[in-house]
């Protein structure tokens, strides 16, 4: 392509543009952008929660009374077999009475005035995979020499399950916010076409190429996607870097996604978003026109 074709194309493509643009679409391009990329960064959220809950996720076995050295550690062995296992770590009763008393600070008075220690000795077990926390929890409660298992039943489940939900969720709206947008450029387009008609048919007829005729409105579709996606990149840096400032000072204790990387890439995402949405709809909406 020569420069000076190249150069007509842009500054067809900018003509077009500021004829055919209006406020209300780019508006409507951006705030669609706008809500795709807040749904993403609630996604990234709570992946990063879930991660951080379930690198918390143990197994607490409890082992029955009378259990020797010898057969605890013939246990421990079979539950390495079962596979899946990150870390074991046994714990015993005298142990596991000073962490209890630990976590209850000031009322540890309540087993003081046992005279006892009510509690089995345990194993703690990280696992390599959350998911299968269940799975592997099942199997080690038919083992022998274990009382019971506890590994927070339901918790783990729903945590899942919300994840899942969310994810569903949002591509389903980015199902329908894409398609918006893809139409919001296309009538843009459109209304481009319909005020140059004679002037494409007149290119036409002198044997100008559909490609010839394609390139300024391909370029105007992506150039309006690109505004649209700019306006929400910027919007989005800035008032998540507000929101999240927000979040920390109320729930300090809550992990989020902080910015950095991960919202850079988004706003890069978004933007190859735009542009290539507005790409679409240029090819979708110009091959029917063409053809006739």
């Amino acid at each position: 392509m020569r420069f000076r074709t190249f150069c007509y194309f842009w500054s067809e493509a900018l003509r077009n543009i500021r004829r055919n643009v209006n406020l209300i679409s780019l508006g409507t391009i951006a705030a669609s952008l706008f809500i795709l990329g807040a749904f993403f960064l609630i996604i990234l959220n709570l992946n990063h929660l879930t991660d951080n809950l379930t690198s918390r996720i143990e197994i607490r076995v409890f082992l029955k009374d009378g259990v020797t050295a010898r057969d605890r550690e013939a246990l421990k062995t079979r539950i390495w077999a079962l596979g899946g296992i990150k870390t074991i770590d046994f714990i015993s009763k005298e142990e596991g009475l000073k962490r209890l008393k630990e976590q209850l600070g000031d009322d540890e008075g309540i087993l003081t005035a046992m005279d006892f220690n009510p509690l089995p000795d345990a194993f703690s077990i990280k696992v390599a995979k959350p998911e299968s926390v269940k799975a592997l929890a099942s199997r080690i409660a038919r083992l022998p020499g274990v009382e019971s298992v506890n590994y927070g039943h339901g918790l783990v489940e729903r945590l899942f399950a919300l994840v899942k939900a969310v994810w569903v969720i949002t591509l389903a709206l980015s199902v329908i916010f894409i398609s918006a947008i893809i139409m919001i450029i296309g009538n843009t387009i459109r209304l481009t076409l319909i005020a140059r008609r004679r002037e494409v048919e007149i290119m036409k007829l002198v044997g100008a190429t559909d490609w010839f005729i394609r390139w300024p409105f391909l370029l105007e579709g992506m150039l309006v996607g690109l505004t649209g996606a700019i306006v929400s990149a910027v919007a989005l840096y800035f008032l998540y870097g507000f929101a999240v400032r927000r979040f920390m000072s109320a729930l300090p204790f809550i992990p989020v996604v902080t910015g950095g990387v991960a919202l850079r890439q988004l706003c890069i995402g978004l933007l190859a978003a735009g542009a290539t949405m507005g790409a679409i709809a240029s090819v979708v909406f110009l091959r029917k026109y063409l053809r006739a």
